[in-house]
């Protein structure tokens, strides 16, 4: 878990590595992110690219997935000059004046990326589930396909779901005071889950109809604000133990038995690459956190992988040999290192193949 002056790598050359990082504001000067007064100086901004660029050119990861962009052009340039020149995004941040209010996600690549597109929610579902028409997710998610190194056609998904910053204040609650506190902030953090799982769910339905039509592999990588066994992200890790009898004779699966249901869930569930790392070198460690909320910190940012990375599938092409994050700019700061690293740790993931 070494970031300092970055420990080498040890990869097989049929390996291949992906990996998500959320940048913590990135966002070049002059230009200012969320208020008028926070822009680097030109030595914060350098320091802050040089700490980007020395991760990526040890980690040598071949798919980045990448949050809180706030100045796409000055990250595509960065990439390029560290191997990755096949850069993408679905959306622009937006920005008033010389100050940016909405971040983007991205995906860099070493592989070509081809049918890049926002992922499309399904707005008959909205109503379905009881939302305002006018229901939007926090920021666009992001897919794109490439051609893995002995996986074959894979869809790349990069996700920022909603931040657990409260929705209402204490002025909504309709109360003063105390009481007003109190309630404005556990209905404005339960708003934040809702929408979190919500945007959750509705990709995750996105992602079923894509992997239906295309056959395609799957990779889901991003900050997901939230830790994988969370009940709003529990859309996401659906298999055959999270579904009611009565949910299988309704979608005419009756007739299967407890393996032959399995094995159909199989191909369209999601496995945590943390959980796939085990079978091949199992850690006795914790899950390691990949960020910290003042002394507290836990594991966010997350890669799920569909049965073709599952080493213990019948139908998998290769596995995960290696799941890593890289913390010691949040554990065992250097500051003249890391003065402007991210609040967040990389987490890559090695694939070998079988």
């Amino acid at each position: 878990m070494q970031i300092g002056p970055f420990a080498d790598s040890h990869i097989m050359f049929d390996d291949f590595t992906l990996a998500t990082l959320n940048l913590y504001n990135f966002a070049a000067p002059p230009l200012a992110y969320h208020q008028f007064d926070n822009i680097y100086t030109q030595l914060q901004w350098l320091q802050k690219f040089d700490w980007i660029t020395r991760w990526i050119r040890t980690a040598k990861p071949q798919l980045l997935a990448m949050q809180e962009v706030f100045s796409p052009d000055a990250l595509q340039a960065l990439c390029e000059k560290c191997g990755l020149p096949y850069f993408v995004t679905v959306a622009q941040p937006q920005i008033e004046g010389f100050v940016a209010h909405q971040s983007v996600v991205a995906l860099a690549s070493s592989y070509p990326l081809t049918d890049v597109s926002d992922v499309e929610i399904d707005r008959q579902l909205i109503s379905a589930l009881g939302l305002m028409d006018e229901f939007v997710p926090s920021r666009r998610f992001l897919r794109a396909t490439t051609v893995l190194p002995g996986i074959g056609s894979t869809d790349i998904y990069v996700v920022h779901f909603k931040s657990p910053r409260s929705l209402l204040t204490a002025e909504d609650s309709r109360l003063q005071g105390v009481p007003a506190l109190l309630a404005g902030s556990a209905l404005g953090r339960w708003a934040s889950i809702v929408k979190r799982g919500t945007e959750a769910a509705l990709l995750y339905q996105a992602m079923l109809q894509r992997r239906n039509h295309s056959g395609h592999a799957m990779v889901l990588m991003g900050d997901f604000n939230a830790t994988i066994d969370s009940s709003e992200m529990r859309a996401l890790m659906t298999d055959s133990s999270r579904v009611f009898t009565s949910d299988i004779r309704a979608a005419g699966l009756a007739a299967l038995d407890a393996l032959q249901l399995q094995q159909r869930i199989g191909y369209y569930r999601l496995y945590d690459a943390w959980e796939l790392g085990q079978q091949y070198q199992p850690m006795t460690d914790a899950r390691p956190v990949s960020h910290f909320h003042g002394a507290s910190g836990s594991a966010v940012d997350h890669i799920l992988l569909s049965q073709e990375f599952n080493g213990a599938s019948q139908h998998s092409l290769g596995q995960v040999k290696e799941y890593r994050v890289y913390d010691d700019h949040l554990l065992q700061p250097n500051y003249q290192l890391d003065a402007m690293a991210s609040d967040h740790t990389p987490v890559t993931v090695t694939i070998s193949l079988r």
